[in-house]
């Protein structure tokens, strides 16, 4: 390769890491956003990965109020032939709601996870990506019905979906 060949290269490397770099400060202030605006628990972003495979879910970032343990020490690599059920809904439903998990969540691994993380309620909405393939979902736990009701919880929710799936850097 020629010295300008390299130089190149180097350029549009750095280019492309600034802009993941802003892409997830964006991404990690809307579920900041999220988090206190619906008075919840938790907010955190579970992604599928390795791209185009899809073999395992990890949660990618969160966001938690304080004294509330993180989801993401518990939720890293998981197989998604170890909870089928509920990664197909995921990537198929554009939003899901759980006013009770240990009866409503049918799949017993996602049960499991939800239950050792202090989940009893969850909102859950897809990303997609511009080509319209699940890249995500935005989830957030424990949300405090005190200001909305249901219905206007996951339109916030969908809201701050909206601003971040098509930003949404993937796990490498």
């Amino acid at each position: 390769m020629t010295d300008f060949k390299i130089q190149q290269l180097r350029r549009d490397a750095k280019d492309q890491s600034a802009t993941s770099n802003r892409h997830i400060a964006i991404v990690h202030g809307v579920l900041w956003e999220l988090l206190h605006k619906l008075d919840a628990d938790r907010c955190f972003i579970i992604q599928p990965h390795p791209e185009q495979k899809n073999l395992f879910l990890t949660v990618a970032l969160e966001v938690d109020k304080k004294g509330i343990s993180a989801v993401r020490d518990i939720f890293q690599n998981v197989p998604i032939s170890d909870m089928t059920n509920f990664t197909k809904k995921m990537a198929t439903e554009v939003w899901m709601y759980f006013d009770d998990v240990s009866n409503q969540v049918e799949d017993r691994k996602a049960q499991s996870l939800m239950y050792l993380a202090s989940s009893m309620q969850i909102g859950i909405r897809q990303l997609i990506d511009a080509k319209g393939s699940w890249v995500g979902s935005l989830v957030v736990e424990n949300i405090c019905l005190r200001d909305y009701n249901k219905e206007q919880a996951m339109e916030v929710i969908s809201s701050a979906a909206n601003t971040i799936q098509f930003i949404l850097p993937p796990i490498n």
